[in-house]
């Protein structure tokens, strides 16, 4: 059975070298014409060996300058199989073929540049949400870092783009990130609204038998004409973005050579990310303000 379909594929080939169409060929050997076609463009340059009903994918090296930078990007910035597919796809680095992920991970199991985790990723949450301009909503919060010094970043929620940060080794406190707060304005403006925690340095909570007050930091905001969110309790993934930059202080910088302060432009300059279609957030941040109504 095998053999007379592997006959039926080269007299297909065979009469289409002769000047048949792919119609001819399918009426004469009474298949679909879409087999006919697809037999045409896939087995055109196979032997015969391959000519059987499962052949062997023929493989195809890849080219020794993509493969190169494939390698460089492992190396240097250890990044995953997708996220170099979606650089090589999305910033089209000169002279670098794009190909799949599939076949970039091979390349790295064959170079020995494979480190598979040794646990279960942990999901928090499916509901995602992102504004739709730039400086719409900037989020903020503290982190403590191994070294014991405290940083202090805000992000803007629609591009990632770190907008200013500061690492420092006092108590974090609502002046520091309102400092913070005012070089950032200075350089990129005033966003319409700023998504915090319910830190005591951003937020004043009701307590036992208090009502609610108004924090340093909130008044603040209303004076410059910024609104303040305040995430809910125990809910860190509504501040998400800026927790996975300060996740990217924590393990990727020290794992590439980079300090805090280096990092951010590695974050906004050359890190392409997922969500943004693996744009740099510098590259989303200044292409994507609200237009001004006429």
């Amino acid at each position: 059975m095998e053999r007379e379909l592997i006959k039926m594929r080269q007299f297909a080939l065979r009469k289409a070298q002769q000047g048949w169409s792919g119609n001819k060929i399918a009426e004469e050997l009474h298949i679909p014409r879409r087999t006919a076609y697809a037999w045409l463009v896939k087995y055109r340059s196979c032997e015969e060996a391959q000519l059987a009903n499962h052949p062997t994918r023929v493989k195809i090296p890849v080219e020794t300058k993509t493969r190169k930078e494939i390698i460089r990007l492992r190396e240097k910035w250890n990044w995953g199989p997708n996220k170099i597919e979606g650089y090589i796809r999305a910033q089209k680095p000169h002279g670098i073929d794009p190909i799949g992920h599939k076949k970039i991970h091979a390349l790295l199991v064959e170079e020995d540049l494979n480190r598979p985790i040794d646990y279960v990723r942990t999901t928090w949450g499916t509901r995602r949400f992102c504004r739709l301009h730039s400086n719409s909503l900037w989020q903020t919060d503290f982190k403590l870092l191994d070294n014991d010094n405290w940083i202090c970043t805000y992000l803007d929620d629609h591009s990632r783009f770190i907008l200013r940060g500061k690492e420092f080794t006092d108590n974090p406190t609502g002046e520091i990130a309102l400092e913070i707060l005012k070089k950032a304005t200075t350089h990129y403006g005033v966003p319409e609204a700023i998504l915090t925690d319910q830190g005591t340095e951003f937020y004043c909570a009701p307590a036992k038998g208090k009502d609610h007050g108004i924090s340093t930091y909130t008044q603040t905001l209303l004076e410059w004409g910024i609104s303040h969110i305040v995430a809910s309790k125990r809910r860190p993934t509504t501040i998400g973005k800026i927790e996975a930059f300060h996740k990217g202080v924590q393990y990727e910088a020290p794992d590439i050579g980079l300090t805090f302060k280096n990092y951010i432009p590695y974050w906004n300059n050359r890190r392409p990310h997922q969500e943004l279609h693996y744009q740099y957030p510098r590259q989303v941040y200044f292409k994507d303000f609200k237009k001004k109504e006429d």
